[in-house]
């Protein structure tokens, strides 16, 4: 029982470090190539940091535990919104937050929902059909995130001007090397990760959405964290929300390739079970996205002890949904 926790751990740890060198890395790609603040966040970082993500949704379909790769999917959504709380936190009576960002991020976080409804619906159907070995419901998930980044490139375009190229210290050949190690640290690792995951889950008798949902999602979550965090110290705040929703916009996607990997035909119709639950957790995940854009449109000032009000409501949806979780996962 010790070794799998023993992998667990290890392969946490080589995620979170190297998910945070990829941030830095994608950046420096991004600016060398470019590309506007706005856009990194969206896209480029968000796909990004969402590698470890897809690499243990994908594994877990692989090694047939679709509640593990769905949990993960949806649960790391879930944490993506929480970690404003943390943000608003860390500008220590500076915020809100939310009141920093541009309010095309609504679009965005629209995407995500829109995306993350396409999933759960295809879960209720339930239905077998597949083309080509893969769900209606998940090609619908595939066209939908091309179709949203589209619109998101010329929504961005049109709020927000072009910045002033900025000094990179970093070659565009450094950063791309970079990039590589550190992108085949976290598919190696994310498949050690699962796979312990699924020991775990086995031996503690923890339910495969459990642990998908929370101690998964979470860590694979860490890397979105992390370049937060830093990109909070610059006051990157359009950066941010663009690399949260633009994450959860690509966790979504991870469904498609899931399905594709799944050996048992359509992974939304494959859960044997687990489907409330994957529901419940996609739930809670789109009720804070909505919290969050309602924040954004409403740009209220209100604080209670520093932090804004539309965090505190964040903060206790997350913790409610955590412990309903919890509840029905153990």
């Amino acid at each position: 029982m010790i070794l799998p926790w023993f992998v667990f751990v290890l392969s946490a740890t080589a995620i979170i470090l190297a998910g945070i060198r990829l941030a830095p890395y994608g950046e420096a790609i991004g600016k060398r190539t470019g590309i506007g603040q706005g856009w990194i966040g969206l896209l480029f970082l968000a796909t990004l940091t969402s590698i470890p993500e897809m690499t243990t949704t994908v594994t877990g379909a692989m090694i047939d535990v679709p509640n593990i790769a769905l949990g993960n999917a949806f649960g790391s959504n879930l944490f993506n919104v929480a970690i404003i709380v943390v943000l608003d936190v860390l500008l220590l009576g500076r915020g809100p937050f939310l009141l920093k960002v541009r309010t095309y991020h609504v679009l965005s976080g629209s995407v995500a929902i829109l995306l993350t409804l396409l999933a759960a619906l295809g879960m209720v159907i339930g239905s077998p059909l597949t083309w080509l070995g893969i769900s209606p419901f998940s090609w619908l998930i595939l066209f939908g995130y091309i179709a949203g980044v589209f619109i998101l490139f010329h929504a961005e375009k049109r709020q927000v001007e072009l910045e002033e190229e900025a000094d990179v210290p970093m070659s565009l050949q450094k950063a791309i090397l970079g990039f590589a190690i550190c992108a085949i640290v976290v598919v190696a690792a994310g498949i050690f990760l699962i796979r312990s995951t699924k020991e775990i889950s086995l031996a503690t008798g923890l339910s495969a959405s459990f642990m998908g949902a929370i101690v998964v999602a979470v860590v694979t979550s860490l890397p979105e964290l992390a370049t937060s965090i830093g990109a909070l110290r610059i006051g990157a705040y359009d950066m941010i929300v663009g690399n949260l929703f633009g994450s959860n916009m690509f966790n979504i996607l991870t469904i498609f390739f899931a399905d594709a990997a799944f050996r048992s035909g359509s992974i939304l119709a494959g859960l044997r079970g687990g489907e409330s639950d994957q529901l419940i957790v996609a739930i809670c995940g789109v009720l804070l996205a909505v919290i969050a854009m309602i924040a954004i449109g409403v740009r209220s000032r209100r604080k209670v002890f520093g932090v804004g009000i539309d965090s505190v409501f964040l903060g206790v949806a997350y913790l409610m949904a955590t412990i309903l979780i919890i509840s029905r996962g153990i």
